[in-house]
C-alpha cells in the first residue's frame, strides 16, 4: 500500500486541519448566491502554462468545447500553494471528432484581482489578454489592477491564464464577460470529477477560496467543528482501473473508501471536533492518512 499523510490535527485547540499539497475548496457563485459550488481546482503535477499546453494559436486542456466559454481554478501539486485562473473559450480545430468553432468575439474584465498575480499564459497575445485600468470589458489599456480580455478566433480557441494567486488568503475575483458572437454556453470546471456548473453569461460571476480563522485564544474548545474535506490525486501505473483510496483518520473512527481511476480526484469528509462542550480528544496528535 501507498500512504500519504494529508494533514496533521494538533488536538487539544480543535483547529481547523491544515493542508499539505492537497486540495482546497473554492466557491463559484452569480448574483444573490444563483449558481453556488463550492469545490475544488482542478489538479496535474504539470506547470499552468504546460496544462494550457498551447500551440496552433490554441489551448489543449481537454475541457475544451465548441461554442463555449470555460472556467476554472488550477493546482501545480508540484507547487501546491501556487494557485492559477484559466478562461478559455472554443475549440482548436480537430481537437475532438465533430466538433468546430466558428466565428466568435468575446469581451471580458476581471476586478478584485489579488497583487501577486501574473499573467501565465496569453492566448494569443497581449492585444486580447493584459492588464487594464477600465471597468468596460474589451478594453485593454495594458496597465492597471484589472484584467481584460478583448479575443476574436475562428476554427481555434482564445483566452488565457493567470497565476500567483493567494491560496489561503480572502480575495474575489469578480469576472465579467460579453459573448458577442459564436460563444453561447458558459461553464465553471471543478476539480472533483462533478458536472461544471453552467452559467449565466447576462451576469458576473464571483469567485473565492474558502477561509477559515480560527481563534486560538478561544479556551478550551473554540467552537469551528464542521465537515473538512480532504483530497488527492490518485497516481497508479494501473492505468483504467478503479482503485480503493481509504482515508484513515486516526481519531478512532472508521475509516473512509472512496473508489477512483488514476488521474482523478478522491475526495471525503469528516468531522473531527464537536461542539465547544466536547473533550475533543487527548493531547496526542492525530494524523489523516491516505492509503491506496
Amino acid at each position: 500500500a501507498v500512504e500519504r499523510v494529508l494533514a496533521d490535527e494538533k488536538v487539544g485547540t480543535c483547529p481547523m486541519l491544515d493542508f499539505v499539497g492537497d486540495v482546497r475548496q473554492f466557491v463559484v457563485e452569480q448574483e444573490n448566491g444563483k449558481n453556488r459550488r463550492t469545490v475544488p481546482a482542478v489538479e496535474r503535477t504539470v506547470a499552468a502554462n504546460d496544462f494550457y499546453d498551447y500551440y496552433s494559436w490554441s489551448s489543449h486542456t481537454g475541457f475544451e468545447e465548441q461554442q463555449t466559454s470555460i472556467m476554472f481554478l488550477y493546482r501545480d501539486l508540484n507547487h501546491p500553494d501556487e494557485l492559477s485562473f484559466f478562461w478559455i473559450h472554443g475549440i482548436d480545430e480537430g481537437a475532438k471528432p465533430g466538433q468546430s468553432q466558428g466565428s466568435a468575439r468575446v469581451n471580458g474584465l476581471i476586478t478584485g484581482v489579488p497583487s501577486g498575480t501574473k499573467i501565465a499564459q496569453r492566448d494569443d497575445d497581449s492585444g486580447e489578454w493584459d492588464w487594464t485600468s477600465s471597468t468596460t470589458p474589451g478594453v485593454l489599456t495594458h496597465k492597471g489592477p484589472h484584467l481584460g480580455g478583448k479575443w476574436t478566433f475562428d476554427q481555434n480557441t482564445d483566452g488565457g491564464a493567470v497565476n500567483g494567486l493567494p491560496v489561503d488568503e480572502k480575495w474575489e475575483l469578480k469576472i465579467e464577460a460579453e459573448f458577442i458572437k459564436g460563444i453561447n454556453k458558459w461553464f465553471f470546471y471543478f476539480g472533483d470529477g462533478s458536472a461544471p456548473q453552467q452559467l449565466d453569461p447576462k451576469e458576473p460571476v464571483y469567485l473565492h477560496p474558502v477561509v477559515t480563522t480560527v481563534d486560538l485564544g478561544v479556551a478550551p474548545y473554540p467552537d469551528v467543528a464542521g465537515p473538512q474535506t480532504f483530497c488527492t490525486l490518485v497516481t497508479s501505473t494501473h492505468k483504467g482501473d478503479e482503485l480503493a483510496i481509504r482515508f484513515k483518520w486516526g481519531d478512532g473512527t472508521p475509516d473512509t473508501v472512496v473508489k477512483k481511476k488514476e488521474g482523478e480526484l478522491a475526495c471525503a469528509e469528516h468531522v473531527f471536533c464537536g461542539p465547544v462542550s466536547d473533550s475533543c480528544g487527548g493531547t496526542v496528535p492525530r494524523q489523516v492518512r491516505v492509503v491506496v
